[in-house]
C-alpha cells in the first residue's frame, strides 16, 4: 500500500511541475512587492517580506482546484480545512537572506573624470616650473600629465575609502563656513564687495563649492546584484514549494478526519457573541464580560486588570528560571538553572490544570 502512495505522490509531483513553477513565481513577487526598494532592508521589513511570501504560496497550495487534483483530496470540507490545518502547522520555517550589500568603489566614469582632472592639473603646475626654472615647457609637461593623472586617482580614492578623512574634511568645511559667514554678517551692505575681496573672503567662498562637489564627486554607496539576489530567492522558495507541495501529498494520503467542534458553555458563547457585535465605545464592556465568564470557568491569572485598560503598559515579569518553572513554563533557547528570565507569555490554567504552557526567554545583559 505504502508503494502505490508513493507512486502516486511522484507522479502528482511530476505531473504539477508547472503548478509548483507558478507558485514559486508567485511567492518571490510577493517577497519583492513587500521587501521594496529601500538600502538596506531592516530585520522587521525583512521578516514581513519573508510572512507574505509564505501565506501567498500556502493559499496557492490549498486552493480547491489544487485540492481536487491531490492523489487523495479530501472530499468533505471539514476534512479540506482539518488537512490545511495540519499542514500549515507542520511546515517548516522559512529563512530567506536579505540583500548582500557591499560597499561600491568608484565607477569606472569617476575614476576617468579624474584622471583626466589631475592629468591637466599637473601640466600645469609641472609645466609652468619647469618652464620657470629651466626653459622645458614641453618637459614638464611630459612629466605633470601622468604624476597629476597618479595623484589625482589616489587622493579621490583615499577620499572615498576614508570616512575619518571625510568626516573631518567636511567638519573644517562647516566650521569655517560658518566662520566666514558670521563675518560677512558684521560688514554690512555698503562696500560688501570690496571689503570681501580685501578680507580674501570672496576666494574662500568660492573654494566651498568646490569642496561640496568633491566630496559628492568621491561618495560611495551600498549596491547589491539584484538579479543574482532575485534567483537565489527564486531557489529558496522553490524548495519551499516542492517540501510543501510534498508534504501536502503525504498528509492527503493519510485519512483525516474533520476535527471535533467542542461544545461551549452557553454563557461563554453568548459573551463571544456579544463581543463580536460589540461597536468601539462598547468593546471594553464587551471584553470585561467575556472575562467574567472566563474567570467563572477556573481560567487563572485573570485576576488582575486587562492590560488594554491599563493608561501605562504593564512591564514583563522577571522570574529566577528553575525546576517549578518547568511545569508552567517553556524556554525559548538555553536556559540554565538560576537564569533570570523574562515571561513572553503567561500559561493557560483552568481548575489548576495548565492547558497550554507559557514561554520565557532568557534576559540578555
Amino acid at each position: 500500500m505504502s508503494v502505490i502512495i508513493e507512486e502516486a505522490i511522484r507522479g502528482w509531483m511530476a505531473a504539477n511541475r508547472g503548478l509548483r513553477e507558478q507558485v514559486t513565481g508567485l511567492g518571490v513577487e510577493r517577497f519583492f512587492a513587500t521587501l521594496g526598494d529601500s538600502e538596506p532592508a531592516d530585520q522587521a521589513q525583512l521578516g514581513r517580506a519573508v510572512a507574505a511570501a509564505r501565506d501567498a504560496v500556502f493559499t496557492a497550495l490549498t486552493a480547491e482546484t489544487v485540492f481536487d487534483q491531490l492523489p487523495s483530496p479530501p472530499l468533505e470540507a471539514g476534512a479540506r480545512e482539518a488537512l490545511r490545518s495540519r499542514w500549515y502547522g507542520l511546515s517548516p520555517t522559512w529563512v530567506l537572506p536579505g540583500p548582500p550589500t557591499t560597499e561600491r568603489s568608484l565607477s569606472a566614469q569617476r575614476l576617468a573624470i579624474a584622471a583626466g582632472g589631475g592629468s591637466l592639473l599637473g601640466m600645469l603646475v609641472f609645466g609652468t616650473l619647469f618652464n620657470l626654472s629651466l626653459d622645458l615647457r614641453a618637459v614638464g609637461m611630459l612629466i605633470g600629465a601622468p604624476a597629476g593623472a597618479a595623484g589625482a586617482m589616489y587622493a579621490v580614492g583615499r577620499l572615498a575609502e576614508s570616512k575619518a578623512l571625510r568626516v573631518a574634511l567636511t567638519t573644517l568645511l562647516g566650521l569655517a563656513g560658518t566662520l566666514d559667514l558670521a563675518r560677512v554678517a558684521t560688514l554690512g551692505a555698503v562696500g560688501l564687495w570690496g571689503r570681501l575681496a580685501g578680507f580674501g573672503l570672496l576666494r574662500r567662498i568660492m573654494l566651498y563649492p568646490g569642496v561640496v562637489a568633491l566630496l559628492a564627486f568621491t561618495r560611495g554607496s551600498s549596491q547589491y546584484d539584484r538579479g543574482a539576489y532575485r534567483e537565489s530567492i527564486r531557489d529558496l522558495i522553490r524548495q519551499w514549494v516542492d517540501c510543501s507541495a510534498l508534504l501536502l501529498c503525504s498528509l492527503a494520503s493519510a485519512p483525516v478526519a474533520p476535527p471535533r467542534s467542542p461544545v461551549l458553555d452557553p454563557d461563554l458563547a453568548r459573551a463571544i457573541h456579544d463581543l463580536h457585535r460589540a461597536d468601539l465605545p462598547a468593546l471594553p464592556t464587551a471584553a470585561e464580560a467575556l472575562l467574567l465568564e472566563a474567570r467563572r470557568l477556573g481560567l487563572s491569572g485573570l485576576s488582575d486588570p486587562a492590560r488594554f485598560t491599563a493608561e501605562e503598559r504593564a512591564e514583563r515579569r522577571r522570574l529566577r528560571w528553575g525546576p517549578e518553572l518547568a511545569e508552567h513554563y517553556r524556554p525559548f533557547g538555553l536556559i540554565e538553572e538560576g537564569d533570570t528570565v523574562i515571561i513572553e507569555d503567561e500559561p493557560v490554567i483552568q481548575n489548576h490544570t495548565v492547558l497550554e504552557k507559557g514561554l520565557v526567554r532568557k534576559q540578555r545583559s
